[in-house]
């Protein structure tokens, strides 16, 4: 089945952009940027090519690179809890946060990220029956890419969709902060 986005990049990009966050074209049926150097901050890309993609990549989807500064000197990331079984427990431990998505399984939670937190940490846990390793979720901090609604999922071909707020209505100083303990 071919995703088609009816001008999902050209509708959304301009909005994220305006607030300040790195929004990059999703190509249909993937979860990826194929752009090269995709990975850039916005500040390193001339102002002509970031517009082209509007024109280019309109009927992509759209997703934001991790890692845009924010007033307060944070960064946006987003914390990704995989499992449902987890889901609880992720919103317990971010306190309730305004703004996450869903593609097919888990949820995806928007955060700002203090220097000094790893890029991209993972959270793990050994299964006691089989030994075996089990994502519980990982941090996507810096050069990471976090797929927006309305987005069509490669697997479902289904759109992502918000749980609380969209991101784009939400002040920046609401989402939870990540920081190195001490």
């Amino acid at each position: 089945m071919s995703a088609h986005h009816d001008g999902c990049f050209a509708a959304w990009a301009p909005i994220y952009r305006e607030r300040g966050y790195w929004p990059r074209p999703i190509m249909p049926g993937t979860k990826a940027c194929k752009l090269p150097q995709w990975q850039r901050p916005d500040a390193d890309i001339p102002r002509a090519e970031l517009s082209q993609w509007v024109d280019r990549y309109a009927d992509y989807g759209i997703g934001l690179l991790m890692g845009s500064p924010l007033p307060d000197g944070t960064h946006l990331g987003a914390v990704d809890i995989g499992r449902d079984e987890y889901m609880r427990l992720g919103i317990a431990v971010l306190g309730n946060p305004p703004s996450g998505r869903i593609g097919r399984k888990g949820a995806v939670f928007f955060v700002r990220v203090a220097g000094g937190v790893p890029a991209h940490p993972r959270f793990e846990r050994r299964d006691k029956a089989t030994g075996t390793k089990i994502l519980v979720a990982e941090g996507l901090f810096r050069k990471a890419l976090c797929v927006l609604p309305p987005t069509i999922h490669p697997d479902t071909h289904k759109p992502y969709f918000w749980i609380g707020t969209p991101l784009h209505y939400v002040e920046f100083s609401a989402l939870p902060l990540i920081t190195m303990g001490g």
